[in-house]
C-alpha cells in the first residue's frame, strides 16, 4: 500500500501545479484518499483501482496530461498486482 500512496501523492502533486492545491487536495479527498494537515497522501479509502478511476475523471477534466502520466505507474502497479475488486462502501473522517 506504501506503493500505492507515494505513486497517489506524485500525482496529486502534478495535478496541483495545474489547478492549485487546494482543488487538487479536494480532489484527493473526494477520489478516496486520506490528506494529512501538511498536504501528504496517509491513507486509502476503498480500492485502490476506484480510487485510482476516480482520480483518472478528475485529471482528464481539467486536461492535466502530466497527472495522467504520473498515474500510468500506478496503473502499471495495480494491474501487475491482482485483478480488479469490487468497491466496499467506507467513510473517510477528516
Amino acid at each position: 500500500m506504501e506503493t500505492y500512496l507515494a505513486l497517489f501523492e506524485k500525482a496529486i502533486k502534478k495535478q496541483s501545479k495545474a489547478v492549485g492545491e487546494k482543488v487538487a487536495l479536494q480532489q484527493a479527498r473526494k477520489a478516496g484518499l486520506g490528506v494529512s494537515k501538511d498536504g501528504r497522501i496517509v491513507s486509502c479509502v476503498g480500492n485502490p483501482q476506484v480510487v485510482l478511476l476516480k482520480l483518472i475523471k478528475f485529471f482528464a477534466s481539467t486536461g492535466n496530461i502530466e497527472a495522467l502520466t504520473e498515474v500510468t505507474a500506478l496503473i502499471n502497479e495495480i494491474v501487475d498486482d491482482k485483478p480488479i475488486e469490487q468497491e466496499q462502501e467506507t467513510t473517510l473522517k477528516i
